[in-house]
């Protein structure tokens, strides 16, 4: 199965993979990016995209390239490189 990128929410939760973190009271504190933000930072290599559903919806499709870090997890942060922007989209 094939996703359009613009069909995912898209929230920059973290910049500079935690160097900055920062904990929000809400989802309507998170900073929000733009698709055309979002794929200048991915075209640009500065940033990665977290995908934060669970593992059966990553595998039945994701965003090429994203990492499959489902939402609650606490275990799976190695996976998310340094000095990168962090995109986390669900749907």
């Amino acid at each position: 199965m094939k996703y359009v990128l613009s069909t995912f929410i898209i929230l920059v939760a973290v910049t500079a993979a935690f160097s900055q973190t920062t904990k929000y009271k809400d989802t309507s504190e998170v900073p929000r990016i733009s698709l055309a933000d979002a794929k200048k930072a991915w075209d640009d290599k500065t940033a990665i995209f977290i995908d934060a559903r669970p593992a059966e919806a990553y595998k039945d499709g994701h965003v090429k390239g994203s990492t499959n870090i489902p939402y609650g997890s606490t275990d799976d942060f190695d996976k998310v490189p340094k000095g990168k922007t962090i995109i986390v989209y669900c749907s």
